[in-house]
Order: structure tokens, then sequence, then C-alpha cells
């Protein structure tokens, strides 16, 4: 349900229940595609598994059904296959003794020259003035 949420709308004593209307029909954005018959939706409520293959099953959707139904034999085969042992031990071998270190730019310590600071500082008062300066105009 849609809610008006419009404040300048609110201005009737009805209870909220009763001021609610339907949306009106809008036209199809650019980016929605319709859905051409039932032979998608039906597909999709079996790949969801609310209906069975005999019930979708058809001269329509019998290349679709087809296609999901290789696509499931290639994955339970997939999903059974195991790494070779010898593929296994290569790859422990290549992995290195020890962790490397590694550095990163907030571990390290922070060097600063106290000209360089004071300009820096000053530099950045001068922009502020400049900014309240032109904000003033």
């Amino acid at each position: 349900m849609l809610d008006n949420t419009d404040p300048m709308e609110r201005t009737s004593s009805a209870p909220p229940q009763e001021r609610r209307t339907a949306p009106a029909a809008r036209p199809l954005a650019d980016r929605e595609v319709p859905i051409e018959g039932q032979t998608t939706a039906s597909i999709n409520a079996w790949l969801d598994g609310d209906v069975p293959v005999s019930a979708v099953r058809g001269a329509d959707t019998a290349r679709d059904v087809d296609f999901w139904l290789r696509i499931e034999k290639e994955v339970e085969v997939r999903r059974e296959m195991k790494t070779p042992a010898h593929v296994y031990q290569q790859i422990m071998e290549s992995l290195p003794e020890a962790t490397p270190q590694t550095s990163h730019w907030y571990d390290r310590e922070l060097h600063l020259n106290p000209v360089v600071a004071i300009t820096a500082a000053a530099a950045a008062v001068a922009v502020g003035i400049v900014i309240g300066i032109a904000l003033m105009k």
C-alpha cells in the first residue's frame, strides 16, 4: 500500500484509510522489460521449486527446460570433483615458510620538518582568509 506523505494534502478530516487512493496506472519505463507470455514465469517457478518439471515441459518451453537440466547435471559433476593429491601438495610446497612482512603507509612514523609545518599552516590560514573574503562579498 502506498501512503500519501504530501503534507499539503493532509487537510482532510477523513481517516487515513479513506484518504488512500489506488495508484494511477503509470507508463512503462524505458528500462522495464515486459514478460512475454507465461513461459518465463512458469520456468522461473520450476527453478524456484514451486512446480514440478512435468507442469513446465511443453512445446514452447522444452528447449529452456532441457538447458537448465543440462546445467544442473554439469553442476553436480563439478561439485563432486576433487583436487588431485599431487596438485594439493604442489600448492602447499609453493607457499613460503614464514609469512612475508608487509609495511603499510599507516605503520610508518611521520617525520615533519618544522619549517614545512609552519609553511603549511600559514598557507591554510591564507586560503581560509581568501575564502572568507570571497564569501563576504
